[in-house]
């Protein structure tokens, strides 16, 4: 965000101020102490280095080496008056991994305030909800001082998280405490990264969540610089566009000439290391496998987008016989699959190869895995395949297809990127891996009574719900649950969503279904 601003005068204002105090301990309310009030809002899988998000993407360290460099440069300037970066582009050109590699970056100098990775899959990570509090947390131990000031602040308002607004609580918690007086300013500036404001289910609290930061950060000023991703969507660009943000602002991912040489760079080194662990021989005296016209015809397919190559690579590793999985995503498309976008091509090469692995008697097991790759329940299903599935054969069927997914599922059992998600429920052609309500049905239908009978979270399956089909055998499942066990489960503001009606109460009603909760 850039306007006039005043440094000296900055820098002579309280907020730096080389005179501190320190502050009592905060008063523990008459219930429960502040601590555990904020952690209970706490969004704990959505830090850059959280163990639920796993292996989460990168960059290589021979790519983005010019984005990396200018980013490292604008967070460095003290002298800037541009406190805002906004990194934007469509799905698959590596935006959650340059904001991964800067953080962990900035975290290593000791010089990474905060960090948020929104996820739509994550009934706590695609919302604002916890934000707040997430981004508190992270401040307690990043900035000296703060943890005091936090705590004080929660201990004079125990109920912060449930009586005020998203914009008093990130003013009172963060801006607030940041701004004290008694914060001694940093040595140089920090860094907050957010990534994907475009995985907020909601497109109101997407715009709620940027207009409360873009006014926050002339408060800040340039001690703290915000590093936001998305896609380019329309509400998103809006609001942009009602704070003027200048273009400096602005870096916009696409299919470049520097895309297209860190995608070149990329594949080069994976297939050498991939050449070299299998030892084969290579098909040219000139260059190693796999050449440098297959390099360049995926570079082409790819169009800016490195999830594809990523997905390439981690499917021609993943194989007994690299070689031929190869061949497999460079053969040459039917008529059927003409209109397909490469990304979604690709995805559908590889599902049809797993589908073929499998009799036709038990390919629905395979959708079942879908769905729960949607609903992000791979991690519970895989704890309980011997309940879900009582059959050996099964059993042991459901683990090889979990294995044969594996260049689809990242190392925490999510999806490794948002573009498969929408390839099984928006994809860009009509295809038979598609996912649709009645899937969502039977999958809840399945884990529903297991989960509540051996004590496993459900609200993963719950958040869905809505998108389910009132199928008999959903009806029964639901109708069977004990009375309180859905009671805890909100559905925001009592709306139709998905074009199924909700009746707002602790039972549900459900397209004249009436529920003995």
């Amino acid at each position: 965000m850039c306007h006039d601003f005043d440094l000296a005068n900055y820098y002579g204002s309280n907020h730096y101020n080389t005179t501190y105090t320190t502050l009592s301990t905060p008063p523990a309310p008459a219930g429960r102490p502040p601590i555990d009030i904020l952690r209970e809002h706490v969004c704990a899988g959505a830090a850059f280095d959280s163990a639920e998000r796993g292996e989460p993407p990168r960059c290589h360290p021979e790519t983005r080496t010019a984005i990396i460099s200018s980013g490292r440069q604008w967070v460095d300037a003290l002298n800037t008056l541009c406190f805002f970066k906004w990194i934007t582009g469509w799905a698959g050109v590596g935006k959650s991994a340059i904001l991964q590699t800067l953080a962990e970056l900035y975290s290593n100098l000791g010089r990474l305030a905060a960090s948020f990775f929104f996820f739509q899959a994550s009934s706590n990570r695609n919302t604002i909800s916890g934000f707040v509090a997430t981004i508190a947390e992270q401040l307690m131990d990043s900035v000296p001082g703060a943890r005091e000031i936090i705590l004080h602040k929660i201990a004079n308002n125990p109920k912060i998280f449930v009586n005020k607004s998203f914009r008093s609580q990130w003013q009172t918690l963060i801006v607030d405490t940041l701004r004290h007086p008694t914060i001694p300013p940093p040595m140089a500036p920090m860094l907050i990264v957010i990534d994907g404001v475009d995985e907020i289910a909601s497109h109101k609290k997407q715009c709620i969540l940027l207009q409360t930061i873009l006014s926050s950060a002339l408060q800040l000023g340039p001690s703290y610089k915000f590093l936001i991703a998305s896609r380019p969507e329309p509400q998103i660009e809006r609001v942009f566009g009602e704070f003027g943000i200048p273009q400096e602002s602005r870096i916009e991912l696409g299919d470049s000439c520097s895309t297209q040489h860190d995608i070149r760079l990329y594949l080069q080194a994976y297939f050498m290391g991939i050449h070299h662990a299998h030892d084969f021989q290579s098909t040219s005296s000139a260059q190693a496998w796999p050449g440098q016209h297959v390099i360049e015809c995926l570079v082409k397919k790819a169009s800016g987008q490195f999830v594809y190559a990523s997905t390439v690579i981690q499917f021609v590793e993943s194989q007994d016989d690299p070689e031929a999985a190869l061949e497999i995503v460079m053969k040459g498309r039917d008529v059927h699959a003409e209109s397909f976008k490469e990304l979604d091509y690709l995805y559908l090469l590889l599902m049809e190869r797993v589908k073929r692995s499998i009799q036709k008697e038990n390919q629905h097991l395979l959708h079942h895995l879908l769905v729960c790759i949607y609903m992000c329940l791979v991690r519970e299903v895989q704890d309980q395949l011997h309940l879900l599935y009582p059959e050996e054969s099964k059993e042991n069927l459901v683990k090889s297809l979990l294995r044969k997914l594996k260049p689809i599922l990242g190392t925490n059992g999510e999806y490794c990127h948002k573009s498969f998600i929408e390839f099984l429920v928006q994809p860009s052609v009509p295809h038979i891996f598609s996912i649709n309500s009645w899937h969502i049905s039977g999958v809840i239908s399945l884990c529903l009574p297991v989960f509540l009978k051996n004590g496993i979270d459900t609200i993963p399956l719950l958040w869905l719900l809505e998108r389910a089909s009132p199928t008999p055998d959903l009806v029964s499942c639901l109708d069977k649950i004990p009375p309180g066990r859905l009671g805890s489960w909100v559905y925001e503001e009592g709306q139709k969503k998905s074009g199924y009606l909700w009746d707002n109460k602790p039972g549900l009603g459900w397209l004249g279904y009436e529920f003995s909760l």
